[in-house]
C-alpha cells in the first residue's frame, strides 16, 4: 500500500499509577490542548491527528507535563494508514 497521506493518527491512553486517575488526564489533556493540536477524547482514549512533525513535539510536551506530577503509563498507538477520527474529516 502506497502512503498517500502525510499525516498520522495518535491514540493515546493515560494510565495513573499514583491513584490520582482524573488530574493525570486532565494534566495530559491540558498540555496537548496547549499545543494547539485538535483531539478526539472518548471515554478510555483520545485521538490526535496531524503531520508527523506537528504531532510528535505535542507528544513529548504532554508527556513531561503528566509526568512531572505523577506516576504514569501513556499507552501510544501511531498509525499512518488509518482513517482519520470523524471529527476531523467534519462527519460529526
Amino acid at each position: 500500500m502506497e502512503k498517500t497521506d502525510p499525516l498520522i493518527s495518535v491514540q493515546v491512553s493515560v494510565y495513573a499509577l499514583d491513584g490520582n486517575v482524573r488530574e493525570a488526564v486532565h494534566t495530559y489533556l491540558d498540555a496537548l490542548d496547549a499545543t494547539g493540536l485538535d483531539r478526539d477524547t472518548g471515554t478510555m482514549s483520545t485521538v490526535v491527528w496531524g503531520e508527523a512533525e506537528v504531532i510528535w513535539p505535542a507528544l513529548e510536551s504532554a508527556y513531561n507535563a503528566v509526568a512531572a506530577k505523577h506516576k504514569v503509563i501513556v499507552n501510544t498507538v501511531l498509525c499512518n494508514a488509518a482513517p482519520l477520527p470523524a471529527r476531523a474529516t467534519g462527519r460529526r
